[in-house]
């Protein structure tokens, strides 16, 4: 029987940017969730690389954010919803609509990572809360994930954090800024 790793802790005493880099430097592939009073954030690794993450509150499912984003219409989404439900195993549904034509394999990359931007954002201004990190099964083949360094990651949340410590009060970090400060940048 396989050990599995897992560890768990509470920010005050581990911050959020220092869990990162220990999962990144030891090349750890799994599950992070992290709580705090607001709101969860899910993120999934391979070999310290974040693959997949997102927060629990305010989160659209796929299918929405792209009918919203207006990169597929109604009529797509019923269509692949339909192969989803009648396929002879379990796909998700980016790759059914990457299959279908009705997007291209860089436009479900790029809304997953700007999901699992705003997620990390989020994370790294929490000065509280609580965190598991689960060994999980790894991502197989056929599934779309990234693979964000995150290194860089934590170099653009420290940027941003330094743009609007002026715009926050202390301890306040609900992360809403950040999203902001993201949101206007893509513009």
């Amino acid at each position: 029987m396989t050990a599995v790793l897992s560890f768990h802790g509470d920010l005050r005493l581990v911050s959020a940017v220092n869990l990162f880099q220990l999962i990144k430097l030891a090349t750890l592939s799994g599950h992070l969730v992290v709580n705090c009073a607001e709101n969860s954030t899910h993120f999934l690794f391979t070999e310290g690389k974040l693959n997949y993450g997102f927060a629990r509150e305010g989160r659209k499912r796929i299918g929405q954010t792209l009918l919203d984003s207006e990169l597929i219409t109604n009529h797509q989404l019923n269509a692949c919803l339909g192969d989803q439900k009648t396929a002879g195993k379990w796909q998700k549904l980016g790759s059914i609509l990457v299959e279908n034509g009705y997007l291209k394999h860089s436009q479900i990359i790029a809304l997953f990572q700007k999901q699992a931007k705003s997620a990390f954002f989020e994370t790294v201004t929490w000065p509280e809360g609580k965190f598991i990190f689960i060994d999980t099964s790894p991502l197989v083949e056929g599934d779309i994930i990234l693979e964000e360094n995150i290194e860089a990651l934590i170099l653009q949340s420290l940027i941003l954090l330094d743009d609007v410590e002026g715009d926050m009060s202390p301890g306040d970090y609900s992360g809403n800024i950040l999203k902001e400060k993201e949101l206007n940048s893509d513009k």
